[in-house]
C-alpha cells in the first residue's frame, strides 16, 4: 500500500496560484473535487441498487459532510462520536450504519437511538446487546471472509488471527450447532480490502460469501460490502456492478458499499509555508510549517505524498521538513524549476484521506485551519484551532484566550 509523487494536478496548480490567500498552515477540501469524486461511485448507483455510505473514518468535517450528502445515501460509523457527528449533518434521510470491534457497555443505548443499522463485530456481541438494540437498530453481522488481498498486514481486515469480525469458517460452525443463532439478524457487513484499484477482488469476496454462506444470504434482507476499494482509480467498475446485481437477483438482498478515501482524498490539500532553508549539504532541506504529523500516513507507510509544482527534472532540489524536533519528520526529496525562499508556499496534492482525522499536534504544533475552495473557485475560512482548544486538551482550564 503506497503513494508515489505525480505531477502538479491542475486542481492543485490552481490552488497554489490561490494560496497567499491562506493562512498556513491549512487543510483545504474543493467543493467541485468531491463533486467529481462522487460521479465516479455514480455508475454504479445507476446499473444497481447499491447504497452509497461515506467512511467517516476518512474524513469528518461537517460543511464537508453536507456538501457529499445530496449524494448518498448515509455515513459509515466506527464510534458512538462518529455515529453522534454524523446526526449533525443537517441533510435529512440520511442512514447511519456502525460497525466496531470495541464496543462500550454503557454506550449501547446511545447508539442503538443514533444507527439504523449495527453490525456486531462478533457472535458475543450479538448475545449480549443484540436484543437490547432490535427494537431501534436494523441488526446486523460482521463476517470476515477470510481472504486476504492486502501485502502490508498491518491493513489487512482478513489478516490471520483479525479481530474484525466473524472468520467465515467460524460462522458456519456456529449456525450448524444454533440454527436460531442468526434469528433477528437481518443482514451481513464483510470487508476484505484497503486502498485497491481492482473491485475484481470485490467479485472474488461476494463468491466466496455466497458459495458458503449461500442459504443464510437468502434469508437475510441486506449486505454491506464495507470500504476500502478507490472507485475513482479503478481499471473497471464492471466487476463491483457485477458483484452488486448477482446479490440482488441472486439472493434478493439490499446492497451497501463504505467508500472512504476514494470520495475525498484526491479533493484534499495540505497548504504550507517555507519557515527557513538549511544549508546546502549536496541536499538543500526546506523547513515547512506543517508536519508529518498532520498526515501520518507519510510516516506510517513510508510514503512521499504529491507536491505541486514538483518537477521530476526541476533544478533545484530539497528535503521537505516538518518542523517539530522529530528527526524523522520528513515528507521526501522533491525538485521545483525555481528555488524555495522563507515565506514559499508548498501543496501536498491527494491529501484528503486520513490527514485531519489522524492528525495530533505533537509539540505543540496547531492543527492546520480548515478552509473551503467552493464551487467558484472562492476561499473560505471554516475552522482555526485555537491555543484555548490545545490548553482545554492539557486540563489548563476552560476559556483560555485563542
Amino acid at each position: 500500500m503506497s503513494h508515489s509523487k505525480t505531477q502538479t494536478t491542475s486542481d492543485a496548480a490552481s490552488l497554489l496560484a490561490l494560496s497567499s490567500e491562506i493562512e498556513t498552515p491549512a487543510f483545504v477540501y474543493d467543493e467541485a473535487g468531491i463533486d467529481r469524486l462522487l460521479d465516479s461511485v455514480e455508475p454504479i448507483r445507476r446499473s444497481t441498487g447499491c447504497r452509497m455510505l461515506f467512511s467517516l473514518k476518512a474524513f469528518s468535517f461537517v460543511d464537508a459532510l453536507d456538501v457529499m450528502a445530496p449524494r448518498l445515501d448515509g455515513f459509515a460509523a466506527s464510534s458512538l462520536f462518529e455515529a453522534r457527528l454524523a446526526r449533525e449533518v443537517p441533510v435529512g434521510g440520511m442512514e447511519v450504519h456502525l460497525t466496531t470491534p470495541g464496543l462500550r457497555p454503557d454506550e449501547v443505548d446511545d447508539l442503538a437511538s443514533l444507527c439504523d443499522y449495527v453490525s456486531f463485530n462478533s457472535i458475543g456481541q450479538l448475545r449480549e446487546y443484540g436484543r437490547r438494540m432490535t427494537p431501534y437498530a436494523n441488526i446486523g453481522l460482521r463476517v470476515n471472509p477470510q481472504v486476504s488481498f492486502v501485502e502490508d498486514v498491518r491493513y489487512d481486515p482478513c489478516r490471520p488471527h483479525s479481530k474484525l469480525g466473524v472468520p467465515l469458517n467460524h460462522l458456519t460452525e456456529a449456525v450448524a450447532a444454533d440454527s436460531a443463532l442468526l434469528a433477528g439478524v437481518e443482514g451481513i457487513h464483510v470487508h476484505s480490502n484497503c486502498d485497491s484499484t481492482d473491485l475484481s477482488q470485490a467479485l472474488a469476496t461476494v463468491r466466496r460469501i455466497d458459495e458458503i454462506l449461500g442459504p443464510v444470504l437468502s434469508g437475510l434482507d441486506w449486505i454491506n460490502l464495507g470500504g476500502g476499494y478507490l472507485f475513482d482509480e479503478a481499471d473497471s467498475l464492471e466487476p463491483m456492478i457485477e458483484a452488486v446485481q448477482a446479490l440482488e437477483s441472486r439472493r434478493g438482498l439490499r446492497v451497501y458499499a463504505e467508500p472512504g478515501a476514494s470520495l475525498i482524498r484526491g479533493a484534499g490539500f495540505i497548504v504550507s509555508s517555507v519557515l527557513d532553508v538549511l544549508p546546502d549539504e549536496g541536499v538543500r532541506t526546506a523547513v515547512l510549517d506543517t508536519t508529518v504529523n498532520h498526515m501520518p500516513e507519510a510516516l506510517e507507510y513510508g510514503w512521499e505524498p504529491d507536491v505541486a509544482d514538483h518537477a521530476d527534472e526541476g533544478a533545484f532540489e530539497y528535503i521537505l521538513a516538518g518542523s517539530t524536533c522529530l528527526a524523522g519528520d520528513l515528507f521526501g526529496v522533491y525538485r521545483f524549476d525555481e528555488p524555495l525562499e522563507t515565506g514559499s508556499r508548498v501543496v501536498f496534492d491527494h491529501a484528503g484521506a486520513y490527514t485531519l482525522s489522524k492528525a495530533h499536534a505533537f509539540n505543540g504544533v496547531g492543527l492546520p485551519s480548515v478552509y473551503a475552495l467552493d464551487r467558484s473557485g472562492a476561499l473560505t475560512l471554516k475552522k482555526r484551532f485555537t491555543y484555548g482548544e490545545y490548553a482545554e486538551r492539557w486540563g489548563a482550564g476552560i476559556g483560555v484566550p485563542g
